[in-house]
């Protein structure tokens, strides 16, 4: 009798350690996902690939661009965030064309797919030697602009591959300390007229 009520110890003992093993294990998204790489804005983030160095944030209510030589405007329901950066490839060509705001909250904005043909626009091909100057634009809901941070990576999700993750810590501010929203932004003058 001792010796079955060992036994069933020793099942419930072993069933709840593989339990807790289940419930506690990395997944196979975290074992394979990408590998943060962290920096802040003005200063220089290394990944595998590239360098990059976030040079400033901008937020407007509105965004005009030309296309095929006519001036088109893009507005939003929530903020345009437009985040210029220098990007430079390390030891081989590279094209960094991935690039999320993950606002304060965790929530997740890919870069706005609604400014077909405007200047400067991802994939930024990149030469080792040749920086260059590279912008990517989100739609976010105003609340998701303080305490962000911008990843940055080759492709979408990389996998055993580092990813920029970069505070966007110095926001443009208002003297009385509210966050500065241009009504209109011009993204031809933005990108000082580079593609």
């Amino acid at each position: 009798m001792k010796r079955r009520l060992a036994t069933l110890v020793l099942l419930a003992a072993a069933a709840a350690v593989l339990f807790a093993m289940q419930r506690h294990s990395p997944r196979y998204d975290e074992l394979t996902g990408p590998i943060p790489v962290s920096g802040r804005m003005g200063e220089p983030v290394r990944t595998r690939l590239f360098d990059a160095r976030v040079e400033r944030v901008a937020f407007a209510r509105q965004v005009v661009y030309r296309r095929f030589g006519s001036p088109v405007m893009r507005s939003t329901s929530g903020l345009w965030a437009i985040v210029t950066v220098e990007l430079a490839a390390r030891a081989k060509s590279v094209a960094v064309g991935q690039a999320a705001w993950e606002g304060p909250t965790g929530l997740l904005y890919q870069q706005t797919d609604r400014l077909d043909f405007s200047p400067g626009q991802p994939p930024h091909a990149l030469d080792p030697g040749l920086p260059r100057q590279g912008r990517f634009v989100f739609e976010i809901r105003p609340d998701q602009a303080g305490g962000a941070t911008l990843r940055l990576s080759e492709r979408f999700s990389p996998r055993l591959d580092s990813e920029a993750r970069i505070a966007l810590d110095t926001l443009p501010r208002n003297p009385d300390g509210s966050l500065a929203i241009a009504d209109t932004l011009d993204l031809g003058a933005a990108s000082g007229g580079r593609p």
